[in-house]
């Protein structure tokens, strides 16, 4: 399955995967989330969990600066540890996208 796209309230982010030095970035006005081509399985997750944060941050309008922005998106990529080291917690929760 190819992700091309991730729907957040009433918006579609286009995603694409492209050689960049970063890991990966939401271009707020083309509403496109690029990530780098080639990441390792465990890069691409923290790199997702990290720039959906900012998508969510972004869409609400949060005042995350504040607070340095980047720090805190760094703990949304903490999901993945979590995720993968509890197997009970990640396959509940998979259940629950079921209903």
């Amino acid at each position: 399955m190819k992700l091309t796209k991730i729907k957040y309230k009433n918006k579609t982010i286009k995603v694409s995967f492209k050689k960049i030095d970063h890991y990966g970035y939401f271009d707020t006005k083309a509403n496109e989330l690029v990530i780098r081509k080639g990441l390792s399985n465990q890069y691409l997750a923290r790199t997702l969990f990290h720039e959906i944060f900012h998508i969510i941050t972004t869409l609400n309008k949060f005042p995350v600066k504040q607070h340095g922005e980047e720090k805190i998106a760094q703990l949304s990529e903490e999901y993945y540890y979590i995720l993968r080291h509890n197997d009970s917690l990640r396959k509940f929760l998979f259940r629950c996208f079921e209903t």
